[in-house]
C-alpha cells in the first residue's frame, strides 16, 4: 500500500483529521504525511480547512433537499445517506450533484453529517411555471412563477428572451445562467397554454419529466415512408397465423394493440400461441425514430392523455394488431399440461390477422354467463373458456411456487369538459384482465429462459431478494398488531414465506396496510442485462417483450430475438457490443419508467389535491394508512390520501414505531383503524391534503375557531 494510499485510510476513520492522527494511525513520519496530504489536495481527493488545519475525504454524490431545509445526500455505490443541515447545503437544491465531505455524526442522529463545498452539476436545465409580470420604477420585468416545489428559485426572464409568451402563459424556459444557486436567467422555449387552459397543468407535469408529445422533424419525417398496411406475399418466410382465430383482449378505451392470443385444449394440456407486435422490424437503430424511442423509454398513461413512446402511425397504425388486417408479428408458441407446467415451446418471425377486437368488459360479461355476447362470439366461446383454464393453471403454478400477490388497489379519476377532476374510483380486475396477465407471464418467462439457456444477452426484468431487515420489521408488525404468531425464517426470506404471511392476514382490518408495508419492503423491479431472477414472482428468468409498443425494453428484447436468433447472418451482431449496449441500456430504460412512474403519481396527487379542494369541510369515513411521528395519514375510500398533523390533534401523541401506533392519554389510533375525518385544506401545486378528526373539528366549531384550519 502507497503512502497517499495509507493517508487516505486513515482519514476514511471517524475522528480522524490532523497531521498528528494520522502519524497515529499510519506511523509514518510528518514529511510523508504532508508530502502526500499536499499531492492528494493537489488530486482533488481531499479538501482542506485552512483555519483548522483538518483534512477531510472529499465525496461526490445527488443531494435531496427537504422543505425544511435539511437534506440527504447519496452516493453510488454506498448504501448510507449523509445528512446536510440548512447551514451547509451551499443553497444546493434537490436533484444537484454536490461535492463534499463528512463529519462524524450528528446528535441524536443515526446517519453521518456532510458539508456541501461545491455544486458540481446543477439538475435543472429548465424552469416550468407561471410566467409573471412586476411593475416597477425601472418599467416590467418578467420572472416564472416555478411549479416544481422542490425548484423553488427566482428565475427571471428578459423581455428580448420571452418568445412570444405573454403573463398568465405556463411555459417551459432553459436556464441560460445560474446567477447563484437561487437565481437563474432564463429563455422561454415552450409555450403549454394558460393557467386555466384544460389539462395544461397536466402536460406541465409531463414536460417536467420528459414527455413531450412532439416527435422530432426527422422523426416525423421518417415514418411517412412507413406503409399503412402489408401484403403477406411479401413475407414469405414467415409463419402465417392468419388463418387462427387469434384474438386481442384490451381495455375498452385502449387504442393500441401488441399482443394477441391463441389457446385449444388438447389431450396432454394446452396448445398456447402469444403474438407480438412486430415493432424492431419498423422502429431500426440508428434511425431518429429510435432516438426517440430511446429518450421516452416507455409511454406514459395520464388522466386524460396518452403520451405514446411512437408516433400514431406505429403506435395505433402499422405495428398495432387491429382486427382484421394483417400484421407482422413475433411469436411465442407454447405447450403446458394440465398443471401449467411448460412443456415443449418455439419462438417464431409470423403473420397474423386479429378476428376480434375484445374488450376486458365484453369477456368478464361473458364468463359471467351474459347469453347475447356469448351468442355474438360464438366462434371463438370455447376458445375464452379453454383460454381461462389455461390461466387458472399457469396462475396456480405460479403461486404454488411461492409467487407473491400483492393487492394493489388502483384508481382512476374522471374529468369534465374542463379538466376538472369530478370522481375517484377503484379500478376493478376481473377475470378476464387476470388472464392475460397470466399468458404474458408465461410468454416472458419462456422468452426469457430461451436466451438465457442459449447464452445469448436479454435485457431481463428483475426483482432481487428484499432485504432482511426491513421484512422482519413488517413480520414483527403483524405479530404485535394482529395476534398472529410469525416466525422469522433463519435462513433468507424465500417469497413463498411472504405469501403465507400475507394470506395469513389477509382477513385483518388492517390488511390494506399491511400490505402497502410489505410492498415497501421489496425491492423495486428494474431492468437489467443479468439474469437475477424475480422475486414477487418467485421466477428464476423473467423479461419484458410483450409490449413493444408501449416499452423500449420489450423492443430491444424483439432486437435481440431477430438479430442473433431468427436473422444472425444477416446482421452478423458481435455479442459483446450487445452486452456493452445493455448494461447503459438497462440503466437508462429503468431511470425512464421511473420517471413515468413519478409523473403518473404527480398528476393523480394533484387531481387528488385539486378534487378535494371543493370539498373542504365535508365529513368522510376512511382509514388510516400509516402513522409517523408528526401525525397520520388516513386513505379514503376514492384512494385520496391525506395528512392528520398531530399539531392539529387534540391531546399529545407519541408514535409507538413497534406497534404503529400514535399514542394519546386517552386515545391510540393505528394503522387499519377506520376514522372520521374532514379535509380543511387541500394545496394544489404542493399536492398536499390536510384531514382533522371530525371531532376534533367538530369541538373547536363548537368553540368558534371556524378559521384555525386556514
Amino acid at each position: 500500500m502507497t503512502n497517499n494510499e495509507l493517508v487516505l485510510k486513515a482519514l476514511s476513520r471517524p475522528y480522524t483529521h490532523t497531521i498528528s492522527d494520522i502519524r497515529k494511525i499510519t506511523k509514518l513520519n510528518s514529511d510523508v504525511i504532508i508530502n502526500s496530504l499536499k499531492e492528494l489536495v493537489d488530486d482533488n481527493k481531499l479538501y482542506v480547512n485552512d483555519k483548522k488545519n483538518l483534512y477531510y475525504i472529499k465525496y461526490e454524490g445527488v443531494i435531496e433537499v427537504k422543505d425544511k431545509g435539511f437534506g440527504f445526500i447519496k452516493v453510488d455505490g454506498i448504501d448510507e445517506e449523509f445528512h446536510v443541515d440548512e447551514k451547509d447545503t451551499l443553497g444546493a437544491l434537490s436533484g444537484d450533484t454536490v461535492e463534499f465531505y463528512v463529519l462524524p455524526k450528528a446528535r441524536n442522529s443515526h446517519l453521518d453529517s456532510a458539508v456541501v463545498i461545491k455544486i458540481v452539476k446543477h439538475s435543472n436545465d429548465y424552469v416550468y411555471g407561471l410566467l409573471c409580470q412586476k411593475k416597477n420604477k425601472q418599467g416590467i420585468s418578467y420572472y416564472i412563477d416555478s411549479h416544481k416545489t422542490d425548484f423553488d428559485i427566482k428565475a427571471e426572464v428578459n423581455e428580448n428572451r420571452l418568445n412570444g409568451a405573454v403573463a398568465g402563459n405556463i411555459v417551459v424556459a432553459k436556464i441560460l445562467d445560474y446567477i447563484s444557486p437561487k437565481k437563474v436567467y432564463c429563455e422561454v422555449t415552450k409555450i403549454l397554454g394558460y393557467k386555466d387552459d384544460p389539462g395544461v397543468e397536466i402536460a406541465l407535469i409531463a414536460e417536467q419529466h420528459g414527455f413531450v408529445t412532439d416527435f422530432s422533424p426527422e422523426t416525423l419525417k421518417e415514418i411517412k415512408n412507413l406503409p399503412n398496411e402489408i401484403d403477406p406475399k411479401d413475407f414469405p418466410k414467415r409463419k402465417d397465423y392468419s388463418n387462427l382465430p387469434i384474438i386481442t383482449i384490451d381495455g375498452s378505451d385502449s387504442k393500441d394493440f401488441d399482443d394477441a392470443v391463441y389457446v385449444k385444449r388438447t389431450n396432454k394440456g394446452y396448445k398456447i400461441i402469444v403474438c407480438i407486435a412486430d415493432v424492431a422490424y419498423y422502429v431500426r437503430e440508428n434511425t431518429s425514430l429510435n432516438a426517440d424511442a430511446y429518450s421516452r423509454g416507455t409511454s406514459v398513461y395520464l388522466a386524460d392523455r396518452v403520451i405514446p413512446m411512437l408516433p400514431q402511425k406505429l403506435s395505433n397504425g402499422i405495428c398495432s394488431l387491429n382486427p382484421d388486417e394483417y400484421r407482422l408479428c413475433d411469436a411465442c408458441e407454447m405447450d403446458i399440461d394440465f398443471s401449467g407446467k411448460l412443456l415443449n415451446y418455439e419462438l417464431h418471425e409470423g403473420i397474423m390477422k386479429s378476428a376480434h377486437r375484445m374488450t376486458y368488459e365484453d369477456t368478464n360479461k361473458i364468463f359471467d354467463g351474459d347469453e347475447t355476447l356469448k351468442e355474438k362470439y360464438s366462434d371463438i366461446y370455447q376458445m375464452l373458456i379453454d383460454m381461462l383454464e389455461a390461466s387458472n393453471a399457469i396462475r396456480k403454478r405460479r403461486i404454488d411456487k411461492g409467487a407473491i400477490e400483492f393487492d394493489t388497489p388502483e384508481y382512476e379519476v374522471k374529468l369534465d369538459e374542463n379538466g376538472d377532476p369530478v370522481e375517484f374510483q377503484l379500478r376493478t380486475r376481473g377475470r378476464a384482465e387476470m388472464m392475460i396477465e397470466d399468458l404474458m407471464l408465461i410468454t416472458n418467462e419462456t422468452v426469457a429462459y430461451h436466451l438465457n439457456i442459449s447464452e445469448l444477452p436479454c435485457m431481463y426484468r428483475v426483482h432481487e431478494i428484499p432485504e432482511r431487515e426491513r421484512v422482519e420489521n413488517v413480520f414483527n408488525l403483524i405479530n404485535n398488531l394482529t395476534g398472529h404468531k410469525v416466525r422469522v425464517p433463519k435462513n433468507d426470506v424465500l417469497p413463498k414465506d411472504v405469501q403465507k404471511v400475507m394470506e395469513l392476514v389477509k382477513d385483518s382490518p388492517s390488511y390494506m396496510a399491511i400490505n402497502t408495508l410489505m410492498l415497501r419492503a421489496m425491492k423495486k423491479a428494474r431492468y437489467s442485462d443479468e439474469c437475477l431472477g424475480h422475486y414477487g414472482l418467485a421466477l428464476k428468468y423473467y423479461c419484458h417483450f410483450t409490449s413493444p409498443i408501449r416499452r423500449y425494453p420489450d423492443l430491444i428484447v424483439h432486437r435481440i430475438l431477430k438479430q442473433l436468433i431468427f436473422h444472425p447472418t444477416e446482421f452478423k451482431y458481435n455479442i459483446k457490443d450487445f452486452e456493452f449496449y445493455l448494461h447503459q441500456a438497462s440503466i437508462d430504460t429503468s431511470n425512464r419508467e421511473k420517471a413515468s412512474i413519478e409523473c403518473e403519481r404527480e398528476v393523480d396527487d394533484m387531481l387528488a389535491a385539486k378534487y378535494m379542494t371543493k370539498h373542504c369541510g365535508i365529513p368522510y369515513e376512511g382509514i388510516v394508512s400509516s402513522v409517523t411521528s408528526f401525525g397520520m395519514f388516513v386513505m379514503l375510500d376514492n384512494g385520496i390520501e391525506g395528512l392528520i398533523h398531530v399539531s392539529n390533534m387534540h391531546g399529545r401523541f407519541d408514535l409507538n414505531d413497534k406497534l404503529m401506533e400514535l399514542q394519546g392519554r386517552h386515545k391510540t389510533y393505528k394503522i387499519g383503524q377506520k376514522v372520521e375525518i374532514v379535509c380543511v385544506s387541500s394545496n394544489v401545486k404542493d399536492r398536499k391534503i390536510d384531514f382533522v378528526l371530525k371531532e376534533d373539528y367538530e369541538e373547536e366549531l363548537n368553540f368558534g375557531k371556524r378559521n384555525m384550519y386556514k
